[in-house]
């Protein structure tokens, strides 16, 4: 890809990370309406935010695997067709379960995006300043997506029916798709295996130990929330997902050893404990903000009795301070220098 391309290639992909945050915040902010239409009690509204987060990281790892197999672009373009398509038939499913299920299909299909979106950013940018600034724009668009997002669900919420904030969505999806089949570049078809004697295959049985045992982990969760943490199957399932779970590092810990067959995940990577800490900040920070979001929602309109436009007003100061912290972290990057900590480096 030329120069020239480069900018527009990571406008689309910006625009992609607005449309994921969009979709989570512009619901968040019409939660208490949906729940009121569709006669969806308080202690089960959580489940149309949960059930997008739930498919969507329970399938990031399979989506980045085949997406490797074949090709990115594919995967991003329908990935993002499948949102669109979820999306417009989401606000005519009249009962709640129905409602939560397309939510989930949703989240299946934005999971597609972020691995081929990350990928086709290493593979477009050379290392260096580029890279560093491609990647920072690409982080700045969750929060622009935040600000955006509590705009048009607090606008729509007050002003118009809560149904056009999919239909928003949708329309946004179909320029990411659309966009996404003009702008990125087809993949380069190298002759030969890349993987040497590896064989180029999806880890089924990994995907399906992890899938699952991230399924029934967050099931069990977002579901202890409401039926009591006491209820004798809540704890049971969370002892099945982590055994699971185990089960899933412990097979490509095996597969990454064999070097028969590729593993969804080189477990061996978490040696690196920069990374490793990394990981674990990203995982505690996005579980205390996606919750916070939605309790502080209730709380501003159900306890402060706040109107959604209200509401968006007092979430947007979030937004701003994230897009600004991106953009000055964009710019320590490339002063700031990385050091490897007590001995370890990355591989």
């Amino acid at each position: 890809m030329t120069l020239l391309h480069r900018p527009g290639l990571l406008s689309k992909l910006v625009i992609l990370v607005i449309c994921q945050t969009l979709s989570i915040q512009a619901v968040v902010i019409t939660l208490p309406t949906i729940g009121k239409d569709l006669s969806i009690p308080d202690s089960r509204q959580q489940w149309i935010v949960s059930a997008y987060s739930l498919t969507f990281g329970c399938f990031l790892l399979l989506w980045g695997r085949v997406a490797d197999l074949y090709g990115k672009r594919t995967i991003f373009v329908l990935g993002s067709a499948w949102v669109a398509l979820t999306t417009v038939i989401n606000p005519f499913i009249p009962n709640e379960i129905g409602f939560d299920v397309f939510r989930g299909l949703q989240g299946l299909g934005a999971a597609a995006n972020v691995p081929t979106a990350i990928g086709i950013l290493g593979t477009t940018f050379p290392p260096g300043k580029a890279k560093n600034y491609a990647f920072s724009t690409y982080a700045a668009g969750a929060p622009m997506g935040s600000i955006f997002g509590n705009l048009l669900g607090g606008l729509i919420a007050s002003y118009a029916h809560w149904t056009w904030v999919f239909w928003a969505l949708a329309i946004l999806a179909v320029v990411v798709t659309v966009a996404g089949y003009l702008v990125i570049p087809p993949p380069i078809v190298v002759q030969g295996n890349q993987e040497g004697k590896v064989k180029a295959t999806v880890d089924w049985i990994g995907a399906l130990l992890i899938t699952a045992g991230l399924m029934v982990l967050l099931f069990a969760l977002t579901e202890g929330n409401v039926v009591g943490w006491s209820t004798p199957w809540v704890p049971v399932l969370i002892v099945v997902s982590l055994i699971l779970i185990a089960a899933f590092v412990l097979w490509q810990r095996r597969l990454e050893h064999q070097a028969v067959r590729t593993p969804l995940m080189k477990v061996s990577i978490f040696h690196n404990r920069r990374f490793s800490a990394a990981m674990v900040i990203m995982g505690l920070f996005f579980a205390c903000f996606n919750g916070y979001l939605i309790f502080v929602t209730y709380y501003f309109q159900d306890f402060q009795g706040h109107s959604p436009i209200q509401t968006t007003l007092r979430f947007i100061p979030t937004g701003v301070v994230g897009l600004l912290t991106a953009a000055i972290t964009g710019k320590l990057i490339a002063i700031v220098p990385t050091r490897p900590s007590n001995g370890w480096s990355p591989r």
